[in-house]
C-alpha cells in the first residue's frame, strides 16, 4: 500500500502522520452506487475533520500529559493518540483493524513518540484499567453503534473521567448524548468548524465527564 508523510499544525502544536497515499485508487465508487452490498472502502486511511477537531482539543488541554492515561477507541491513524503521546500521556490506540495500528506506529517513530497500539472491537473491551480519558473521532456517526459505544466507555472510562467524541458526519443526531448522560455521564455538546479538502465543515464535540 503506497503512504505518504503529511506534516499538520494544530495551532502551533506540530505532528507528522502516515497516510495512504492516493486515497481514491481504494474507493470503488461506481461499485458502491450500483451495489449496496459491495465492500466498504477503508475509511479509516481518510484524515477526518473529527480526528483534526479532537487532536486540536488535546493539543491544548491541561490534563493531558504526563500522568494521564489516555485511550482512542476507532483510532484508524491515531491522530488524537499521536498528539496525545508527544504530551507525554500514555497512550493506548485501539482498532477493530489491524492495518491501521501499523500506520499509527509508523507516525509514533516519525514524532519520537510511545505509544501503544490494541487491535480491539469495542463492543467487546480486551482492556480491564479504566482510563483517565476517551476519545473517539468519527465513531459516532452510527446509531447502531451507540449501545457498543457506550457501553465500552461506562467500562474503560475511570470515575471522573472524561470522553471526547467528535464527529462530522451525523451531527444533529442527539441520541448519543441521551445514552451518555443515562449512564452517568455529565454531558455538553458544542460545534466547532474544522476543514476537510479545502471546504469548511462543521464538528460536533461531544464532551462528558462520568460521574464519581
Amino acid at each position: 500500500m503506497p503512504a505518504e508523510q503529511v506534516a499538520l499544525d494544530l495551532d502551533g502544536h506540530q505532528v507528522r502522520v502516515w497516510r495512504a497515499a492516493e486515497l481514491e485508487r481504494f474507493v470503488d465508487a461506481e461499485a458502491l452506487l450500483r451495489d449496496e452490498a459491495a465492500a466498504e472502502p477503508p475509511y479509516w486511511m481518510h484524515l477526518w475533520p473529527g480526528a483534526l477537531a479532537a487532536a486540536r482539543l488535546i493539543a491544548g488541554a491541561a490534563e493531558v500529559g504526563p500522568g494521564a492515561r489516555l485511550l482512542e477507541l476507532g483510532c484508524g491513524l491515531g491522530l488524537p493518540a499521536l498528539v496525545a503521546a508527544q504530551r507525554g500521556a500514555t497512550v493506548v490506540a485501539s482498532d477493530w483493524q489491524r492495518a491501521p495500528l501499523a500506520f499509527v506506529r509508523r507516525s509514533a517513530a516519525a514524532n519520537g513518540c510511545s505509544l501503544a497500539v490494541l487491535q480491539m472491537d469495542w463492543s467487546a473491551p480486551a482492556l480491564q484499567a479504566p482510563f483517565d480519558l476517551c476519545v473517539g473521532a468519527e465513531v459516532g456517526y452510527d446509531a447502531g453503534a451507540e449501545v457498543g459505544i457506550v457501553g465500552a466507555l461506562q467500562h474503560l472510562v475511570a470515575p471522573g473521567g472524561a470522553v471526547w467524541l467528535a464527529d462530522s458526519v451525523n451531527t444533529a443526531r442527539a441520541s448519543l448524548a441521551v445514552r451518555l448522560t443515562a449512564a452517568g455521564f455529565t454531558v455538553e455538546v458544542r460545534s466547532v468548524q474544522e476543514s476537510e479538502d479545502g471546504r469548511p465543515v462543521r464538528v460536533r464535540l461531544i464532551s462528558a465527564r462520568r460521574r464519581a
